[in-house]
């Protein structure tokens, strides 16, 4: 017997032609007498399978195979969705974690895995860190950018719906072996990864089929980031010389050094009772864990509230000021399980579907300790402002400054927090094949159940008296490694935590703040019922789907009230000296009927048309509807307070959408799509403490200065957009993919006539363009992708009293190699780096320093063997 194994990088080849040349192959091999095996391997093909998704779907969508995701160096869910046009990346330590469409907050999107839910581990987010889910599992990603009223409402941005692989897409048994190296050039760390697929397909008894796929995928990833940023905003200062410049009066230094790991299993089964019937279990799990090191240097320019000595717009000089050194050691852990067991069924002319659900995510955040020294006195400031302000200590002072035995051991938090994300959902839905109006359509209805239950116990144990003046020398380590600025000496975290070990419980315990700390624990709970009917009319050369949503919100969340008084506060319970607590409870129930008209006409045989309207709505996320305060913080009249607001609406929106596609007769597309939205009760975070009581968190207490930073609802935000994508394929190899979405939003604070500040800004978190350019090469064995992702722009938070506080996230734009070799016998040889220019992340008010942070590029080295 002979074996023949051809590779084809067929770019410009559509999909019928390799089928013949396939054909025409076994056809001369049966005449030769001989058996050969061919194997087409075309990478251009999985795009082709992408667009044609797109062009059959009665949706506006964008699709992403298993396949072409493996093309990018993405090692998540969330990096891989950043391809697809429209969608940007919200990053943590430069890793993608949350999704965002069409340049709109990735809270406002609505999150599926196999048509379940995802719950969110994370204490304050509805967005669902998507980090987690590594790519190894996914049998492809579709964002939904219109609804029909079988899905959920909750979705202003876009629908994601993750699928994870069934064995029954594939032929036969199938397994696939990954490993690889990844290097982090900032830190010169190596971080493992190993991954393995397994699927395949067993006879039964009765003509029956049953398909299992089992993935599994484990990363250690040793990395880190240097960061310099503000705590406050920059604001206009006077100096004791009488000077006035924009300044900031606390700038911290910080060096992070990260262990992320993780691992995801996944075990589906398909079982095809007939050609008409199928049951199927999909089970995932996934465990994520981020244990953190970080070196901080607080600059603390007025310590004592004092006015600096001199300013000017790019320098300034305090004469008593602090600089704190800390350490902060955090392990946290996430873990989230999607189990979902379903069923699709035909009748006769009835289809019946139904899914049982169950979702559960946790975080936890066990003995995190976070240790300071602080040196007062010193003549501090900064001799540049702008992007990364440069930090300066007096000559005088320079020596103490960089003494170790100067820092005395000043307080010392341990916290123990635990978040669960819990839902069990159900849904079940009819169809029907009928006539109306002597044309071919199906009537569709269901119901669907959704009962949520998200809580925190949150506990922080503050300690400031430690029997004897211990101070940073005792437990010191060198130079702190960073490159933006001279750090000076670092905490070894070996050291103090083995004092911490063997002295915690001598230590004096800050019975007040431990008690702001600790009262921060919430149960909310949402659960939705909703009900639906939709029909689908196949008109001759259109589809026009139409119907109705009804959806039952019903809410309620229990918390804390906490307030720091010289006074008694009536009501509540006085648990530390001058911290009264009392518990709040907050219900709301409400109900919005959600209609939807998608209409899909083909123009000709290779111009597609859509148009669409569509209602829906986006529940605010839960950190802004938890009714404890993240934190409250009191000190000598000036006041700070992060707190959610439960009483907020949710987002509701009216939705148009029209667009235009054009399909190569080879591989090719072209699309251009315009969107509207109006979208009321929209949510900023704003400083709102010109506009509230401060006794509401101080008491009797004077308060010289307060920053109160909650969630309020604006009065209506309008978002206007266009969106263009462009998929070519050419003879020589190519492969050109870029899409871009350009957004413009106008939203109303409605602050009134007497506001100071202008009453207009753009719908906060909302980027005004989003962009991704790629190209691509194959050439027999070999491919390459070279890619550029873009976000623009995005306004963080709001300041009521004076827009040049408000917050931005400055624009981000990052490009990505990935290499790949494949060889005749199955192994697949690969290298990619990610962040190749090192695209920092900075955000700021009025220019001038928010945050700024480095990563350094990152380099992988994999290899692959398959027989998919």
């Amino acid at each position: 017997m002979n074996s023949k194994i051809i590779h084809a990088r067929l770019m410009n080849v559509p999909l019928a032609a390799i089928a013949a040349a396939i054909i025409s192959f076994n056809a001369v091999a049966e005449q030769n007498q001989a058996l050969e095996t061919v194997t087409v391997t075309a990478q251009a093909a999985n795009a082709s399978s992408d667009i044609e998704r797109q062009r059959n779907s009665n949706k506006m969508v964008a699709v992403q195979t298993s396949e072409a995701i493996g093309e990018l160096p993405d090692a998540n869910v969330t990096e891989a969705l950043q391809r697809m046009p429209g969608v940007f990346i919200v990053r943590d330590q430069g890793e993608g974690r949350f999704v965002g469409v069409r340049g709109i907050d990735p809270n406002l999107n609505a999150s599926t895995i196999n048509g379940v839910s995802l719950p969110a581990p994370e204490t304050d987010s509805r967005a669902v860190a998507m980090d987690v889910i590594p790519s190894d599992l996914l049998s492809s990603l579709e964002v939904f950018k219109t609804l029909t009223p079988d899905m959920s409402a909750d979705s202003i941005g876009g629908a994601i719906e993750i699928k994870s692989l069934s064995a029954l897409d594939r032929d036969g048994r199938h397994f696939k072996l990954s490993v690889e190296n990844s290097y982090s050039e900032l830190q010169e760390e190596n971080s493992p990864k190993l991954a393995g697929t397994f699927t395949d397909r067993f006879e039964l008894d009765g003509g029956r089929e049953l398909g299992v796929a089992i993935v599994a995928s484990h990363q250690a990833r040793n990395f880190g980031s240097e960061n310099i940023e503000t705590d406050g905003i920059w604001e206009k200062l006077t100096a004791v010389d009488g000077s006035e410049a924009f300044g900031a009066v606390e700038i911290e230094q910080r060096d992070y050094t990260i262990t992320r790991e993780r691992t995801g299993l996944a075990a589906n089964f398909d079982l095809r009772l007939s050609e008409s019937s199928q049951l199927y279990l999909h089970t995932l799990y996934s465990d994520f864990s981020d244990e953190e090191e970080r070196q901080r240097n607080s600059w603390k320019l007025d310590e004592e509230n004092d006015d600096p000595a001199s300013i000017s717009a790019s320098s300034a000089v305090w004469e008593d000021a602090a600089l704190e050194k800390s350490l902060k050691d955090r392990l946290e852990e996430q873990e989230i399980l999607s189990v979902v067991f379903g069923g699709e069924h035909q009748l006769d002319q009835w289809g019946i579907e139904y899914a049982l659900g169950y979702s559960q995510a946790e975080e936890a955040e066990p003995h995190r300790r976070d240790t300071d020294f602080v040196q007062e006195g010193l003549l501090l400031g900064y001799t540049s402002a702008g992007e990364k302000p440069q930090m300066a200590v007096g000559a005088d002072d320079l020596e103490a400054a960089l003494t170790a035995a100067n820092y005395a051991l000043d307080e010392l938090v341990i916290e123990d927090n635990f978040t669960e994300d819990e839902e069990i959902s159900f849904r079940l839905d009819f169809s029907r094949e009928i006539q109306l109006a002597g044309k071919p359509s199906e009537l569709k209805f269901g119901l669907h159940e959704r009962r949520r239950e998200k809580s925190g116990d949150l506990n922080a144990t503050v300690y400031d008296g430690f029997g004897a003046d211990y101070t940073l020398a005792d437990f010191a380590m060198g130079q702190v490694d960073y490159d933006l600025a001279a750090f000076g000496p670092g905490v070894n975290k070996g050291a103090l935590n083995r004092f911490i070990d063997a002295n915690l419980s001598s230590f004096e315990v800050d019975e007040a703040e431990t008690a702001l700390g600790s009262a921060r624990d919430y149960v909310m709970s949402e659960d939705i019922s909703a009900v639906y009917v939709m029909n689908t009319i196949e008109l001759e050369r259109a589809q026009l789907v139409y119907g109705v949503r009804y959806e039952a919100t019903d809410f309620s969340a229990d918390g804390y009230r906490v307030i720091e008084s010289e006074e008694a506060v009536p009501g509540a319970e006085e648990v530390a000296e001058d911290v009264y607590v009392s518990p709040v409870h907050y219900q709301r129930d409400y109900s919005n009927l959600f209609p939807s008209v998608n209409l899909k006409y083909d123009f000709s045989d290779n111009i597609v048309l859509r148009a669409a309207y569509t209602e829906s709505l986006s529940r605010p996320s839960f950190g802004y509807l938890n009714p404890s305060p993240a934190a409250v913080e009191y000190d000598e009249g000036e006041l700070e307070v992060e707190a959610g607001n439960p009483a907020l609406d949710p987002y509701e929106a009216r939705n148009l959408d029209f667009s235009a596609e054009y399909y190569a007769d080879r591989l090719g597309m072209f699309s251009v799509s315009f969107f509207h939205k109006r979208i009321d009760n929209f949510i900023v975070v704003a400083d709102v403490a010109g506009v509230v009581d401060v006794a509401d968190y101080a008491g009797s207490l004077p308060v010289d200065d307060a920053e109160i930073l909650q969630p309020v609802n604006g009065d209506t935000a309008t978002l206007t957009g266009a969106e263009l994508a462009w998929t070519q394929g050419f003879d020589n190899g190519l492969l050109l993919r870029a899409n871009a979405t350009f957004t413009d939003s106008e939203a109303s604070l409605g602050l009134g006539p007497d506001a100071e500040r202008s009453d207009d800004i753009s719908l906060p978190n909302q980027a005004d363009l989003v962009g991704n350019f790629i190209i691509g090469y194959e050439r027999d064995a070999f491919s390459l992708r070279l890619s550029t992702t873009f976000r623009g722009e995005r306004l963080l938070e709001v300041n009521m009293e004076d827009a040049g506080g408000d917050r931005y996230e400055d624009d981000h734009m990052q490009v990505d190699l990935s290499a790949k070799y494949r060889f005749e016998n199955g192994l697949q040889l690969t290298f990619s780096g990610v962040n190749l220019t090192d695209e920092p992340l900075f955000v700021h008010n009025a220019g001038y320093n928010g945050q700024y942070e480095e990563y350094g590029p990152t380099y992988v080295l994999g290899l692959t063997y398959s027989t998919f």
